[in-house]
């Protein structure tokens, strides 16, 4: 029998043994690059991410009625006097109106600079989201955590947008990360401090961070209790209270006002959870439960019924997490049962964009009840478990690339305006409704219309088609009337069309997305209908 090099003897069924040695060699490097493959494909995914940010920032859309609206108040107003309610029944942090208000202060007022403290708080939280997934979960969840992240569709739009929910996402991650060694036992007294005046800022900044802060609170007090730790239990305590000092200021300055405001109580009418016990009420939590994750969670895929999936991974991760970090899992899901406990005091509405703050912690949950979930499917079904992963993914990957090519409000009050002021001649006249008032006082302010020449429509929440009526009959007879609406109502906009053609002529029109303006003489009779 032949010797190896080293003297070990080499089997006489050497041929038959090498092939399984190949084979498992081969399956060994194809693992391998697999491995080397996945973090390169997340570091894209993370790239990708920052990339159709700043897509969506670049695109510059017109301003839609709510960023028009909160435009008016910070570039008519004095920081002074941005801590005064706002005008347009709009409701902000102060903190986030002095940012908006420095930025065009000094890079003027333009849709860029106003969007600009949103743009960078988007790229900041994906970029602080980043290592705090790593750190939190294990590698899988962590990945998948991270691509969420990157193409959540609403994170995207929003860090596009003039509203503030975009920096609520970003300080909920912020304050997760700070509060992570304190309830691990991990921090000096150095990060202690910086934890209490991180969060005590963090209420001027956001209004939502005070569900954070009463999670990751709760999470670090709950700690030291159970591990007995008197000193750290007072140090904590401390914590908090410096964060109620901050916020009853805050609430007394600012907030409790906010929280009259009838308007917007009247608005949010039917996101505030019944207080009443009746079956209707289970069932409003379940909807608007499964309806979170859908937006604004950004899973929507409808053939998949993509929201129920993500509400079902959820629960899943959070069973997992009880098991493997309870004070991870308190931090993490605290912040939205407390909101909907919130909403039945019809002090938070439980819906949409108001919830973007608990996004961060849901694609966690997630990735996390995915992570658990994908391997036993792909051992009783091959492949099964890559399946759900594509499955979670779809949604969000969809949605983003749809605001690729087109914004998360599209409403193109801008170049409605401009058309009606090229073709604008001496003696027009022009109707506002209502919903284009605050983009076209915007997009008019260094130029106006001539003030005798425009009437703006009043918001009525009875739309009662005689009031409308009642703003148009000052028209009857002149032979060019210009109606701008925006940020359309379908039923208010037929109501003016037809009243309109009652009394006069269409002769222009120019429709864009979701806005569009008509050109009437109402000098001529109508014409009869064929």
């Amino acid at each position: 029998m032949p010797l190896a090099p080293h003297g070990e003897r080499v089997a006489a069924v050497e041929p038959f043994v090498r092939p399984p040695v190949v084979l498992e060699a081969a399956r060994t490097s194809t693992a391998s690059a697999r491995e080397r493959a996945v973090p390169l494909l997340v570091a894209a995914a993370v790239l990708a991410g920052v990339a159709v940010r700043l897509f969506a920032f670049a695109r510059n859309p017109s301003l839609w009625v709510d960023e028009a609206m909160l435009a008016l108040n910070v570039l008519g107003r004095s920081p002074a006097e941005l801590l005064e309610p706002l005008d347009w029944n709009q409701g902000a942090p102060v903190g986030y109106l002095l940012l908006a208000k420095l930025s065009v202060t000094v890079f003027g007022g333009s849709e860029f600079a106003l969007r600009l403290p949103s743009l960078v708080a988007g790229i900041l939280g994906l970029v602080a989201f980043v290592p705090l997934a790593y750190r939190l979960m294990p590698l899988p969840a962590a990945r998948l955590a991270v691509v969420l992240f990157a193409f959540s569709p609403y994170l995207v739009g929003y860090s596009a947008e003039f509203k503030q929910y975009e920096l609520d996402a970003t300080i909920s991650v912020g304050l997760v990360a700070l509060a992570v060694p304190v309830w691990r036992n991990e921090a000096g007294p150095g990060r202690v401090v910086g934890f209490a005046l991180g969060g005590a800022a963090a209420v001027w900044f956001s209004h939502p961070s005070t569900f954070i802060l009463a999670g990751v609170g709760f999470a670090a007090l709950a700690d030291a209790a159970v591990r007995r730790d008197r000193a750290g239990l007072l140090a904590r305590l401390a914590v908090v209270a410096a964060w109620l000092v901050s916020f009853g200021t805050c609430y007394a300055l600012f907030l409790g006002k906010l929280g009259m405001n009838e308007y917007l109580l009247n608005y949010w009418n039917g996101k505030f959870l019944p207080l009443e016990l009746r079956p209707g009420t289970a069932a409003w939590v379940v909807h608007h439960f499964v309806e979170f994750f859908e937006k604004p969670g950004g899973m929507a895929a409808t053939a998949i019924a993509a929201s129920g999936l993500a509400a079902v991974l959820y629960l899943l991760g959070a069973m997992a997490l009880a098991r493997a970090d309870w004070r991870l899992l308190v931090a993490l899901v605290a912040p939205l049962v407390l909101a909907m406990a919130a909403s039945a005091l019809k002090k938070y509405p439980f819906a949409g964009r108001l919830l973007l703050f608990a996004v961060p912690a849901a694609l966690m949950l997630i990735a996390y009840g995915t992570a658990v979930i994908a391997p036993a499917i792909s051992r009783a079904v091959p492949g099964g478990g890559g399946l759900l992963v594509f499955a979670v993914l779809l949604g969000p990957v969809m949605h983003t690339h749809w605001l690729t090519k087109s914004p998360l409000h599209a409403e193109d009050t801008r170049e409605v305006v401009a058309h009606v002021r090229d073709r604008w001649q001496p003696g027009d006249r022009a109707y506002v409704f209502w919903a284009a008032v605050p983009a076209l006082r915007y997009y008019t302010a260094d130029a106006p219309f001539p003030a005798d020449a425009i009437r703006y429509g009043v918001e009525r929440r009875d739309r009662d088609p005689r009031l409308l009526h009642t703003e148009l009959q000052t028209f009857r007879g002149n032979p060019r009337v210009w109606v701008v609406i925006a940020h359309r109502h379908p039923q208010e906009e037929a109501g003016i069309q037809g009243y309109l053609d009652g009394l006069g002529v269409c002769e222009e029109t120019v429709r864009k997305t979701d806005a569009v303006a008509f050109r009437y003489d109402l000098s001529r009779p109508p014409v009869p209908p064929r």
